[in-house]
This record gives structure tokens, C-alpha cells and sequence, in this order.
């Protein structure tokens, strides 16, 4: 046996080894190559991170102008249930008030440029129907915006499976007199489903809607019975005459 300074070969070579042991034991418990020498490291690698799900977006487009037809039986089938002159209850509220946005405002809720200017003047009717009724309650509002006056009539269903709420509307150029005279006819029907998207019926110009017509008929029947029902033609000038005329933007009443 060969001595290397007064050691055994076979010891020296063993000494000087065991740190390439321990240097290959590190290598394969550490395979992402963390220096095991540093204080408080692990040899484990990082978990990966789960991966996000995106959440799923649907757009549905509503062809106002031609809806499909099976959306158009929807919308007879839910006129002709409301279609019978309507029965209140003893409840009802009537309000009234004058909104006015600002810039800021009218662009973030769509409105046209410069709507701020003029503000909006505005009569609401709610009546409440029997317990028994189909009906929860009626909704009829009429706003005065500038140079036109729009009006409409909300019916919420009380157990709607299928509808759960009908709105018929109309704009016209004047005053309340020209809005809720039995001349004017709706210009817009919009159906609420349970879990299903709307159905829009809109009159467009420079399209053909004869085949429509009848729904525009009986839509306009119905809101001209609401009108009488809930006494529109007294009560909603007899609101309007409360209110004031004309009132400044916000924008332009901070500027004074």
C-alpha cells in the first residue's frame, strides 16, 4: 500500500471524493440547479401556476328591423295575453321630475352631443294589479326632451315562465298633446325573456314591415287602453304644469 504524506492512498482518495459525492448528490437532488450551499434553498422546483380560465363573452345582435320568426310568435303570443282591458288594484303612484346630465354624463349613457343642454321633463304613473291578476303592475312614462316627447308603457308579469316584461314605446316631435293622443302609434316593441335574450320589433324607414303590421296594430291598442286606463291625458299634463320650462345644465350652471 502506497502512503501519501503518512495517509493511505486509498484514504486520500476517499477524502478527496466525497465532495465530488456530495457535489453529484446535489446535482441530482437539485435538477434546477439551485446552489444547495446557499442558506434556506430547496431543491424542489416551483409549482407550475394554474393556468387561468377566460370567462366565456356571448354578443347577441338583435335584428330590430326583421326579427326571426319564430321570435315574432313570441312577442303575438305575449300582446295577446295583455291584450284585455286592465283591472287595478287599490295601489298607484305618480311621480314627477326634471333630469339633467352632464356632458360627462350624457356620454357615458349614449345620449347624443349636446343633451346635456336640455334637460329632460318627466311624469311616471305606476299602478299595482290583484294578487291573482297576470299582471304585477303597470308603468307608464312620458318625457319632454327638448322638441320631442317620447312616451311608454312597462307591464311586468307576475310569474312570467317565458315574458317577463312588455314594453311599448313611441317618440313624436311636440309637446305631451301630440304624445298621448290615440293617433300615435308605437314605433318600438321590446319583449324581456326569462334566460333568453330580447326581442326587438322597431319601425325602419326604407324597409318593408307590412308583415308586421298587425303587431304594431295590437301593440298600439294596448297602449292606447293603458293611456285611458290610468287617466295619461289628465294626469300627465297636470304634472308637467308643476314642473319648470327650462332649467340650466349642470356644466353650465358650475361655470356661473
Amino acid at each position: 500500500m502506497m502512503l501519501l504524506c503518512g495517509v493511505p492512498a486509498t484514504s486520500a482518495w476517499a477524502q478527496e471524493a466525497a465532495p465530488s459525492s456530495a457535489a453529484g448528490a446535489n446535482a441530482a437532488g437539485n435538477p434546477a440547479g439551485t446552489n444547495a450551499a446557499g442558506a434556506g434553498q430547496t431543491g424542489t422546483a416551483p409549482a407550475a401556476a394554474p393556468l387561468e380560465l377566460q370567462p366565456k363573452i356571448q354578443v347577441n345582435f338583435l335584428n330590430t328591423c326583421r326579427p326571426a320568426a319564430g321570435d315574432l310568435e313570441v312577442m303575438g303570443r305575449a300582446l295577446a295575453q295583455v291584450k284585455e282591458r286592465p283591472r287595478f288594484g287599490a295601489d298607484f303612484e305618480i311621480s314627477r321630475g326634471v333630469t339633467t346630465l352632464t356632458e360627462a354624463e350624457a356620454r357615458a349613457a349614449g345620449a347624443p352631443a349636446g343633451s346635456a343642454a336640455m334637460p329632460s321633463r318627466w311624469v311616471r304613473i305606476r299602478k299595482e294589479f290583484p294578487e291573482k291578476a297576470l299582471l304585477r303592475d303597470a308603468q307608464y312614462s312620458l318625457s319632454l326632451d327638448g322638441d320631442a316627447a317620447s312616451e311608454a308603457l312597462a307591464l311586468h308579469l307576475r310569474e312570467g315562465k317565458e315574458v317577463l316584461q312588455i314594453l311599448i314605446s313611441d317618440t313624436v316631435s311636440g309637446g305631451a298633446a301630440d304624445a298621448v293622443k290615440a293617433a300615435t302609434r308605437p314605433d318600438r316593441i321590446r319583449i324581456e325573456r326569462f334566460g333568453k335574450g330580447s326581442i326587438v320589433l322597431a319601425r325602419c324607414g326604407g324597409v318593408d314591415q307590412s308583415a308586421y303590421e298587425p303587431l304594431f296594430v295590437a301593440a298600439g291598442g294596448i297602449l292606447e287602453q293603458y293611456r285611458t286606463a290610468m287617466a295619461v291625458r289628465t294626469v300627465v299634463p297636470s304634472e308637467l304644469a308643476h314642473l319648470p320650462k327650462r332649467k340650466e345644465s349642470k356644466d353650465a350652471g358650475a361655470r356661473h
